[in-house]
């Protein structure tokens, strides 16, 4: 019988107490080899010496020179004590997923924990000091299963196929690869140990349970229904009540890109992107922040000050369209804030290279620009990720046009030259490149539609189509056919049964729909086959699929 664990004792379990690390002066820094810091006398421009309305503010005078005194005084006493890593220092014998795996299982009659985690994340922390590292659980862990830790960026791919939709994410398997148990979120160190020690089923779902009368949304018409349900005129965002449940508590950029094109929320769209904008916005350092809960009363707990490349390229190009599409100055001036975040922290141009993430810092992002000048910034993941990238190149591309801005499409091709020297091959993109500069994960979907897409969007701008080059891209594609599934899989490795990702193919929609079909079909990929997938599951993410519903759209 499956068991839910209440999303109230999740959330209740993860309420952090303070600032984990206290803010370091800009001289301290810490000796991780996959750490970096950005400093802004390092740019080569400063497009941020602009002011903008809606700064915060940490007060002024004496208030303002005491907290820098216990800034440097902190700081001096803690610069010796930042944590590595995780799993530095843990008492948990983690292992590398591989598939040998489950015959370790299997021999020694245990059960596989997956944790899902991620560096940049405030709530892994907590989640890990606060239950995985507790007594009682490192003993059960130790006496039954075998613990695989899994950064959710490295494995993107295991992390869809075991149905993860935020961090943590656990997942227990037996050694058939068959789920025991799954749940996301911050769990109590007392109900974890009973979960493992029990040997029950668990199952953590946000939104509602499934039931046999649900019926997938698969259309553009259905789409527009359930959006126009769940938006809350007095909140400014899609967080109303459908079947889908509450979308208010995940950035969805692309279901608003998607509205953005509709001319019957043409009136509603300002309200969205202001309150977006209120919401998630850098109003000090620009780019956009990676969640915020509206329900939480502690103005200091909802907001997670994690800043992501994909979601601020997809931040970057809804607002690139906006500008566009409505022309008003301020839509402008978060694009020009988002690159001058992008280039500061997240570009690194000698290797012509993005990176993935900057961790969260509560302590750091409450402090206005003058004071983030004297303190070391939160510490950046120097991996680099062909699909994410291809989102930020794309988003350059956008924003090159909104701007009319060809030093933007400059950037965007450097970037492309970047991704193709690291990353490609003769079978099409890997992965990732570690920040060691070791390239990784062959035969992954999405690191092939995405670099597609931003060299289509390129071509397009600079008004180059070389029908070789955008046929190497397609037959990268069309190698991800499965005929079994008959439909395009997300991996090709034989090491893993296949499967379809909405978000992929979804992905895959858009970027055929702006190519000529005879180009299409001359790679052998049916455009049927991807739309066929375009559909969503009660309590799935609409912005999973609001990419190929905008294709669908535009036929």
């Amino acid at each position: 019988m499956d068991i839910v664990i209440p999303l109230a004792l999740q959330s209740a379990s993860s309420i952090r107490t303070g600032c984990r690390e206290f803010c370091r002066p800009a001289g301290i820094q810490t000796d991780m080899s996959n750490r970096t810091h950005h400093h802004d006398a390092e740019r080569p421009t400063d497009r941020l010496a602009r002011a903008s309305p809606g700064r915060r503010g940490c007060g002024n005078g004496l208030t303002h020179l005491v907290f820098l005194f216990l800034v440097q005084a902190l700081a001096t006493v803690f610069a010796d004590t930042t944590p590595d890593e995780y799993p530095a220092g843990s008492r948990i014998e983690w292992q590398h997923f591989e598939p040998s795996l489950f015959q370790q299982a299997r021999s020694g009659n245990r059960s596989l924990f997956l944790y899902f985690h991620g560096q940049w994340c405030s709530w892994c922390r907590d989640f890990q000091e606060e239950s995985l590292e507790q007594d009682g659980v490192v003993a059960s862990l130790h006496a039954g299963y075998i613990p695989v830790l899994i950064d959710l960026d490295r494995r993107r791919d295991l992390f869809t196929r075991y149905g993860g939709r935020g961090l943590p994410f656990v997942v227990i398997l037996d050694a058939r690869d068959e789920i025991r148990g799954r749940f996301t979120g911050h769990v109590g160190a007392g109900d974890l140990v009973r979960i493992l020690t029990e040997g029950r089923r668990q199952i953590s779902i946000t939104g509602r349970e499934l039931t046999p009368t649900d019926a997938p949304i698969d259309s553009v018409e259905a789409f527009l229904k359930m959006l126009d349900e769940v938006y809350d005129p007095n909140t400014r965002r899609l967080g109303g009540s459908a079947m889908f449940g509450t979308l208010s508590k995940r950035p969805q950029p692309w279901t608003l890109s998607f509205l953005l094109h509709q001319e019957t929320w043409r009136e509603r769209m300002p309200g969205l992107l202001d309150q977006v904008i209120e919401d998630l916005a850098d109003h000090e350092e620009g780019g956009f922040f990676f969640f915020h809960d509206p329900d939480q009363p502690d103005s200091k707990r909802a907001l997670e000050t994690s800043k992501r490349l994909d979601l601020n390229a997809a931040f970057l190009w809804l607002f690139a369209d906006a500008y566009a599409r409505l022309g008003e100055d301020r839509y402008r001036t978060v694009v020009e804030r988002g690159l001058d975040y992008l280039e500061a922290h997240l570009w690194q141009p000698d290797e012509q290279r993005f990176h993935t993430s900057q961790h969260s810092d509560p302590c750091y992002y409450a402090q206005p620009r003058a004071t983030r000048l004297t303190l070391a910034p939160p510490v950046v993941d120097r991996t680099s990720y062909a699909d994410a990238s291809g989102q930020a190149i794309a988003a350059l591309v956008r924003a090159a046009e909104a701007l009319e801005d060809p030093t933007l499409l400059a950037w965007a091709g450097a970037a492309l030259e970047g991704l193709d020297r690291h990353l490609r091959t003769d079978k099409g993109y890997l992965h990732a490149l570690s920040p060691e500069g070791k390239p990784e994960l062959e035969g992954y979907l999405p690191a092939q539609v995405w670099p597609g897409i931003a060299w289509q969007l390129y071509h397009s701008a600079s008004g180059t189509a070389p029908v070789d080059r955008q046929q190497e891209l397609l037959r990268n594609v069309a190698r991800f056919y499965d005929a079994g599934l008959n439909a395009y899989r997300e991996r090709t490795s034989e090491a893993l049964e296949p499967w379809v990702e909405t978000r992929t193919q979804a992905a895959l929609a858009w970027w055929l729909a702006t190519l000529p079909r005879e180009a299409v079909k001359a790679a052998g990929i049916d455009p049927e086959r991807v739309h066929a997938r375009l559909f969503i599951a009660p309590g799935a993410d609409p912005d999973d699929v609001a990419l190929g519903f905008r294709a669908l759209n535009s036929r």
